[in-house]
């Protein structure tokens, strides 16, 4: 990858900055970051990486055409990280998160195709198939090969998972009709600084500092993996692949150990406020009740020691308060 023109959509967001951070530090590549601020934010951190020599940034909507053909050319990588995500996002505006993550996935799959791009990478979600853990109609821990389920169109939770699945289906799409080179990261509970408030871990933080001790569905299991850790597997994964020693077009980005939201709770508790009185309340209506990914082929291609969930969790703790974010 050391001679790329990378272009990275999403590249203000949480897993997009980290990213775009790490292969910053390669001065022969070339960056080109997108981002439309919808979901993400403009920060004195952003702003340091995009006035690197070897990073140039673009204010842009991904869902225009126009701007995604003359932007992208033959031979980029292009990492997609656009994702409108968020519970109350699902629940308040889920026409904007269809439009801005499904459409945004059409449109740059087909362009990256016409165009012969040397990479297509896609950030998909856990969620894709959330429904079908509902059900009990896939397993735990849930390989990448299971299907896909909208439990209910009614329910606007539901706005998120179906974008991405459109996400990774044209990407096949794209393979079948104009020969799309791609691999899909099917990201499960990244967790660690700068990700916002709009995740089970950095919600908790923000209450528990403000005296506020309500967990949301505290026996719900999620399968936490740390953002240093995430990066570190993607950008491996990401050599091998254009090495073309890959031969999945999915891979599961994520850690094998399932741990309770109570837990969680428990340790970000003794971090923030010990005499705080935790209160159990229901999770959101359509909320998956356990997460837990399979992540053999993951292992197949590399080995890894995550790092462990109390570790991850006094990491992020301590830049959310260092860095004053609430």
């Amino acid at each position: 990858m050391a001679n790329n023109r990378i272009v990275i959509f999403g590249a203000a967001g949480f897993i997009g900055f980290h990213l775009a951070s790490a292969l910053s530090k390669n001065k022969k590549s070339e960056l080109v970051l997108v981002d439309n601020f919808v979901r993400s934010e403009f920060d004195s951190e952003f702003r340091e990486l995009i006035n690197q020599a070897n990073c140039e940034f673009i204010e842009a909507d991904a869902r225009d055409e126009k701007f995604l053909a003359q932007l992208i050319q033959p031979a980029d990588v292009v990492y997609n990280l656009i994702a409108f995500n968020g519970t109350g996002n699902f629940y308040e505006v889920p026409s904007d998160v269809i439009s801005h993550s499904a459409l945004t996935g059409i449109n740059i799959a087909r362009i990256c195709a016409v165009k012969k791009v040397k990479k297509y990478y896609y950030f998909g979600s856990s969620e894709s198939y959330a429904g079908g853990v509902e059900n009990s109609w896939v397993p735990l821990p849930t390989p990448e090969n299971v299907p896909f389920v909208i439990s209910d169109p009614s329910n606007p939770r539901w706005s998120y998972a179906i974008s991405k699945q459109i996400g990774e289906m044209v990407c096949y799409a794209n393979r079948v009709q104009y020969g799309l080179d791609f691999l899909i990261f099917r990201i499960h509970n990244i967790y660690g600084p700068r990700m916002g408030f709009d995740h089970v871990v950095p919600d908790l933080i923000k209450k528990f500092a403000n005296g506020d001790g309500k967990v949301l569905g505290p026996e719900q299991t999620r399968s936490f993996l740390y953002i240093d850790d995430a990066i570190k597997l993607i950008l491996e994964l990401s050599v091998k692949s254009e090495a073309g020693d890959i031969s999945e077009s999915v891979i599961n980005i994520g850690s094998d150990l399932e741990v309770r939201i109570q837990e969680v709770a428990e340790i970000l508790k003794c971090l923030i406020n010990p005499a705080l009185d935790l209160v159990s309340q229901e999770a959101p209506v359509g909320s998956v009740a356990r997460r837990k990914p399979d992540i053999g082929t993951l292992r197949k291609y590399i080995s890894f020691d995550p790092l462990s969930i109390s570790e991850g969790l006094a990491r992020t703790k301590q830049d959310y308060f260092q860095n004053k974010r609430f």
